[in-house]
């Protein structure tokens, strides 16, 4: 397991110049930083632990200017190394840092008071002490604190152990990670070209490994890419753990098509793809301001963008129309920035991602309120159940002993057994076959929900799928049949009513097909290896019986009226019907022995 810690506090206070001494490397890449001596960007550097694992550094920009840079550089870190300068003390960036940190939710920090060797010991307690205050008043808890002088060396080996010891503490926590955090996803922070590679990325890997081949999808566009190389802490490697720096190649893309805050992801439905969200607002944490309809700014991950606000009455709940689309996680942390400024307006996290119908809002704002303050996965499935009646399983572990499973969705017994009836209704009125699309209109259920319950209905032999088209039937669907299979149904289709003659069809093959056909329901044998499409047959067979009393009996030129069917053809149908239990021969009649009300009851 690999892990990721960064600085944060007032611009000036030593956090470039700390990392540098703790890592060696000078985290200033733009022309611009090296020559203000001030961190813009983020920067990057890292440092081995005992055990030969890398211990990846981020440099967070302290300007109050570059705030967003800062969120983007926060979000993914395992620890916090939150600076303050023994010289100048706590300042108003410093407060402002401490409440992005808190914002987002990290708790692992551990205070630094730099540049030692420029006060006394008196000013140095005076300055700690101060800084621990402000950060019970602020964020609610009393830091780790270490005391060091980068221009010196001194106390910075301490800190590195330090960092070590907490380090291996938290592998003890992994367990209580996120929900967020246990899909992989990497969002994007640069967007280069490299020669010989191509369009290439960098970002904290979080939540699963990558891997050289590996293919990815690239949201919100939805774009499949693969992964071309990899690289991490200036080595080349086969496979990126969570959660470390990665560089990634990718195969499939170009760079003017990949923005930062874009994420890559193993799982296309790991996140939410929407132009709006809804997030549950730390009202204690700074007071509300956001007003109706008003433009702030909206952060998580590295993304950011402007965002039309609309507060709920009486509650910390606020919807958020955005400006551009973006992935998202579940109790994602995301931050509300003033427009055109830098003052946080809010923070919270994401409980719900994309477009709710009027009509449904109320009752979904009174579920997301009457959530624990901690939620856990099964809390988001019992708002979709009690919402719409089904919910993505999502990689977690849930008891899902009272729900219906299909594929990678949970429904609930009433809207499972609705929604079957609904579309058996449907294909049945249409009387044509529809697709996933199609139904989903006629349904209002979304396609991907729709599509897990229509292959379910297929498997149970209660639909026919043929490509993309659904119908009443039982048998498999033709999609899974081999290409001679599928041939060989083709022609029965088109041979209608004077059936398919095995010994005449020359197909490689032909006669294991024809058995497989026969067992999955989509054929009917006949005496003198004739077969019939089973939708053909079963309308043959319904021409004879339909409308006919029970023991009432018909000739074969009264069959041959009501099917059009030649005797050849004629006497194999009668023989199959008889074999069925339809009818038996009575001298050269047929009696029936069963009729359509019979049958269904």
């Amino acid at each position: 397991m690999s892990y990721v810690v960064g600085t944060a506090g007032h611009v000036d206070h030593g956090k470039s110049a700390l990392i540098k001494s703790l890592t060696g490397i000078n985290t200033a890449h733009l022309p611009q930083e090296k020559k203000r001596g001030m961190t813009i960007d983020l920067g990057f550097a890292f440092f081995k632990h005992p055990n030969g694992e890398p211990v990846g550094v981020i440099d967070v920009p302290g300007h109050e200017r570059f705030i967003r840079n800062m969120v983007a550089g926060v979000w993914s870190l395992d620890m916090v190394l939150f600076v303050v300068a023994a010289d100048e003390g706590w300042m108003q960036m410093s407060t402002d840092h401490l409440k992005v940190i808190a914002a987002m939710g990290i708790e692992n920090v551990t205070l630094v008071i730099t540049k030692s060797d420029l006060v006394d010991d008196e000013m140095l307690t005076l300055v700690e002490e101060e800084a621990l205050e402000q950060f019970l008043e602020i964020a609610g808890f009393i830091p780790d604190s270490m005391v060091v002088s980068a221009h010196q060396n001194k106390g910075v080996d301490a800190l590195r152990q330090h960092i070590c010891r907490k380090i291996d503490k938290m592998e003890e926590l992994d367990a209580s990670r996120t929900d967020s955090e246990r899909q992989a996803h990497l969002y994007i922070d640069r967007v280069f070209t490299v020669n010989g590679v191509g369009t290439t990325v960098t970002g904290s890997l979080c939540g699963g490994e990558f891997t050289i081949g590996q293919k990815l999808y690239l949201q919100p566009s939805g774009r499949e890419v693969q992964v071309k190389s990899l690289q991490s802490y200036h080595q080349n490697i086969e496979t990126a753990k969570p959660v470390s720096r990665v560089a990634i190649g990718l195969k499939g893309v170009k760079k003017k098509d990949v923005e930062r805050g874009f994420c890559l992801m193993a799982s296309k439905e790991a996140g939410f793809m929407v132009d709006e969200v809804i997030i549950r607002l730390d009202s204690m944490l700074f007071e509300n301001k956001c007003r109706n309809n008003s433009e702030i700014e909206v952060a998580f991950g590295t993304f950011n963008t402007l965002a039309k606000v609309f507060v709920f009455k009486g509650t910390n709940l606020a919807r958020l129309r955005l400006k551009e689309p973006a992935c998202c996680f579940w109790n994602q942390r995301a931050l509300l920035i003033q427009h055109g400024g830098s003052r946080i307006v809010n923070c919270g996290a994401i409980v719900w991602g994309g477009a709710v119908e009027k009509q449904q809002r109320s009752k979904l704002y009174d579920l997301l309120m009457d959530m624990p303050e901690k939620p856990a996965w099964e809390d988001y499935v019992n708002i979709n159940m009690a919402l719409y009646g089904y919910a993505k399983r999502g990689d977690h572990q849930l008891d899902e002993s009272s729900y219906k499973v299909c594929g990678e969705w949970l429904f609930t017994e009433e809207c499972f057994e609705q929604s079957h009836q609904q579309v058996e209704a449907i294909l049945q009125q249409e009387q044509i076959d529809l697709s996933v699309n199609e139904l989903s209109g006629k349904l209002q259920l979304p396609v991907e929900t729709l599509s897990a319950l229509l292959q379910q209905m297929v498997e149970e032999g209660k639909l026919r799928q043929n490509g993309e088209l659904f119908s009443l039937g039982n048998g498999r669907s033709e999609t899974q049949l081999s290409p001679v299979a599928k041939q060989i149904l083709d022609h029965m289709s088109k041979a209608e009513k004077q059936g398919f003659e095995a010994d005449k069809e020359k197909i490689p093959g032909a006669q294991k097909e024809l058995r497989n056909l026969v067992r999955l329901g989509f054929a009917v044998p006949l005496e003198g290896k004739i077969y019939y499409e089973k939708n053909i047959y079963e309308q043959l067979v319904t021409d004879l019986i339909d409308g006919r009393e029970m023991d009432e009996r018909f000739t074969i030129a009264d069959a041959r009226e009501r099917t059009g069917l030649s005797r050849k053809y004629m006497i194999p149908v009668l023989n199959r019907m008889e074999s069925d239990g339809w009818i038996k021969r009575v001298e050269n009649d047929r009696q029936v022995l069963r009729t359509f009300e019979e049958a269904v009851a």
